[in-house]
């Protein structure tokens, strides 16, 4: 069999080991040496083979210590008011919220002053942890003013869109949002959950939503910078 055959035999063996989640995001593949042995063939090919995956778009390297798969990246564009879900949905991901807390709570003077909402205003605190094609994508902190939606059903949250409900159940009508962005990196609860290092960038989102000039609701997300991507279109 030719070095060629060879060598693209063992890219795609490679390639459907990372895609079956045998070398999992951001794990290290085998060393050159450990290749050689395990398909018993020079290193020549097996550099041909990894230069092929990372040319790909598969792996990354890093200087001296190896190459690593590379996690999915998923892309939001800002152009327009857009929800989570239903943008994900758009490309048949599959998508989880896994409710953390749900609590009824009264502002604190930080929120407060956050949400130029009275100290002490009743507001539901939801926290989710947003999941896609199994991997976890952010944690989500959401406020939503408890004299406009009396009551949430937490289970209607778990496998669909906050804004969609709303809309449904409280004929929620958005006229504009407002965004922030800021990297930080993620508390050790927030790393656990989100499955990184405390040393992984993240994105800290916060976004402010009105309708008839009131603000009606507040979320706080904690996203992996190494997994979601903002984008903006800009144009004259």
């Amino acid at each position: 069999m030719s070095s060629n055959s060879l060598y693209m035999e063992i890219y795609l063996d490679i390639l459907s080991n990372i895609k079956k989640g045998v070398y999992s995001e951001n794990s290290p593949i085998a060393s050159e040496r450990e290749l050689c042995s395990l398909y018993h063939v020079s290193r020549s090919t097996i550099r041909q083979a990894m230069l092929l995956l990372y040319e790909n778009g598969y792996v990354y390297k890093v200087q001296g210590r190896g190459t690593y798969v590379k996690p999915s990246i998923f892309e939001q564009s800002l152009y327009k008011f857009y929800s989570f879900t239903d943008e994900l949905k758009k490309n048949n991901m599959d998508i989880c919220n896994s409710i953390i807390s749900y609590n009824i709570i009264n502002l604190d003077t930080n929120l407060s002053s956050i949400l130029n909402r009275p100290k002490d205003e009743l507001f539901h605190k939801i926290v989710r942890l947003r999941t896609v094609e199994n991997s976890p994508l952010m944690i989500e902190s959401t406020y939503l003013p408890k004299n406009r939606f009396f009551k949430i059903e937490e289970t209607l949250l778990e496998n669909g869109s906050l804004y969609a409900y709303l809309k449904s159940t409280y004929s929620l009508n958005v006229d504009r949002a407002s965004e922030t962005f800021k990297p930080i990196l993620p508390k050790s609860w927030q790393a656990e959950l989100l499955n990184i290092s405390t040393k992984t960038p993240c994105t800290l989102l916060e976004r402010f939503s009105y309708e008839e000039d009131e603000l009606i609701e507040y979320t706080s997300s904690i996203v992996r910078g190494d997994k979601y991507v903002f984008k903006v279109n800009l144009s004259n």
